[in-house]
């Protein structure tokens, strides 16, 4: 069973790469980036044999707490993406939970996460070079630490596979892990910051996680070279306790999860017309009625706008690390130009639900606008929010003309692109209920390059009033602020009522080939 599923994993992963060439590209990068990092740890474990043995023993714990850690929540956040050896897909075999639990704790060890933490945590001997004991040691316990890692994680993801059947647990763990992502930068300064003004508090921080689950293994061996084998001994203890308390809940919760029926997201009868009565009773209103419950309900499409909230945070940020209001000026403008293309993949998101729009006989234009209308509905008041919330809070509304002339003409004008865009190509996107930063099979350079032309010829176009906006910053003119914004939403208006009609009879032409390609996307 070992090698059958060990085999069953692999195989997945490399099927995966014979999709496109490109993602072996980025398969090769990854992993070229993945060695880089892991012998940089690799490297610094060997610096550590030359430093005091207090900041070696520091460094071991702290970072072994680390990797548990990580064992258990990325995998508990990033449920959904590998779901080659999960429970519920092993549920309707009959499998013994006991030879299953074995199964999956080597399958666990020798797949890619495992491979690198066991390397990583093999090379902690040479921390101790210089403590032949400690050397002898270490091996021993960074296996024992990367046992308790998988048993961990496997755990944890056991006794919350219910979850993972529920809907909105998976939409808001897409989005949650997303988020630091975002973020990085900020957490990584906010972190350094934090690590500068505690340091020398970091000793005391590991000696209390030494004495826990997460850092009892990786507190042996330099327990020894410190002359402390009595607590060596004792956190030994601790390390194979806690790795057996881990293993025992996770066998009962094995057990319990291989019995338990599927779980079944009930969902209450809808009553009435639900938001097709509150839109016109049009062909482009029914349009925009749809679209406003994808809008609401796919979790595809709130992804796609997770960025907008986080950019004032990012703005922020910059705002103090650059000691400058400038990034405070962008946010509005940033948020029109990034929403200025969502609806570039608004018909790879309508999969084969498309040849409802085919079938009916609905007219070209009435799907553009209708797809349109939808995201006006919040991404106008989006943007005008986003200029004129910071220039209140710094005090400078005499810039909000020029600002939202070039935001509103950003927004506009790409309402026109963007509908002749997903008339054109279609984009590689998640399917419906998979995880909306999934990296869906079949992503190519192609449709890459026709969303960042897309963009271009968003900003080309929109060169009159971004031009007119930076002067009139720049000189501080209220009359050029003015005028950029007529500019701004006149010929972003016009372009949008030009792309409407232009995307409308493309539709129209290529609609059947657009859904052939669809169903071939989705294998139907």
């Amino acid at each position: 069973m070992v090698a059958h599923l060990l085999s069953l994993r692999w195989r997945v992963l490399l099927n995966g790469f014979k999709r496109s060439t490109w993602q072996i590209v980025a398969a090769v990068l990854g992993g070229l980036y993945g060695l880089g990092v892991l012998a940089a740890v690799v490297a610094g474990l060997v610096a550590l044999a030359f430093a005091p043995e207090r900041w070696a023993w520091t460094a071991g714990v702290l970072g072994g707490s680390l990797a548990v850690v990580g064992w258990v929540v990325v995998p508990f956040i990033a449920r959904g993406y590998d779901q080659t050896l999960s429970v519920s897909k092993l549920r309707q075999f009959p499998l013994p939970a006991d030879r299953l639990l074995v199964a999956l704790f080597i399958t666990g060890l020798l797949g890619i996460p495992g491979i690198v933490t066991l390397v990583a945590a093999l090379a902690t001997t040479f921390s101790w070079v210089q403590h032949p004991l400690s050397a002898v040691l270490a091996p021993f316990c960074g296996v024992l630490g990367v046992f308790v890692c998988v048993a961990a994680s496997r755990a944890v993801e056991t006794a919350t596979s219910a979850l993972g059947a529920k809907r909105r647990y998976r939409e808001l763990m897409s989005v949650a892990i997303f988020v630091p992502l975002i973020l990085a930068g900020p957490l990584i300064g906010l972190v350094g910051q934090g690590l500068s003004s505690i340091g020398d508090d970091l000793p005391r921080v590991a000696h209390a996680l030494s004495w826990s689950p997460l850092g009892a293994a990786w507190s042996i061996p330099g327990d020894v070279a410190l002359g402390r084998p009595g607590e060596a001994a004792l956190k030994a203890l601790i390390a194979l306790a806690t790795l057996a308390v881990l293993l025992l809940l996770w066998r009962r919760g094995l057990a319990t999860a291989l019995v338990a029926p599927p779980a079944v997201t009930a969902t209450a009868a809808s009553k009435g017309l639900g938001l097709f009565a509150r839109f016109p009773a049009t062909p482009t209103g029914a349009v925009a009625a749809r679209a406003a419950v994808y809008w609401l309900r796919d979790p595809r499409y709130g992804g796609s706008l997770i960025v907008v909230p986080l950019m004032p945070v990012l703005a922020v940020f910059l705002s103090f690390s650059l000691d400058t209001t400038w990034p405070l000026y962008a946010i509005g403008p940033a948020v029109a130009a990034l929403l200025a293309i969502t609806l570039a993949a608004d018909v790879s998101y309508d999969g084969t639900a498309f040849a409802a729009h085919l079938s009916t006989g609905l007219a070209g234009s009435a799907d553009r606008a209708g797809r349109v209308l939808t995201l006006s509905l919040f991404a106008v008041p989006a943007v005008v929010v986003a200029t004129l919330v910071p220039l209140a809070v710094i005090g400078r509304f005499d810039t909000a003309p020029a600002l939202l002339g070039a935001g509103l003409g950003l927004l506009l004008t790409g309402f026109g692109v963007s509908s002749i865009a997903s008339a054109l190509y279609l984009m590689p996107v998640p399917a419906a209920g998979e995880s909306p930063f999934k990296s869906p099979p079949g992503a190519s350079v192609t449709s890459a390059l026709g969303l960042y032309a897309s963009w271009a010829i968003v900003f080309v176009l929109s060169l009159p009033e971004l031009v007119l906006a930076v002067v009139a910053l720049v000189r501080g003119s209220v009359l050029l602020g003015l005028l950029a914004l007529v500019v701004g939403v006149v010929l972003g208006a016009v372009f949008m009522l030009v792309g409407i009609r232009r995307g409308g009879r493309l539709l129209d032409a290529r609609g059947p080939e657009l859904l052939t390609r669809l169903r071939r996307a989705r294998g139907a």
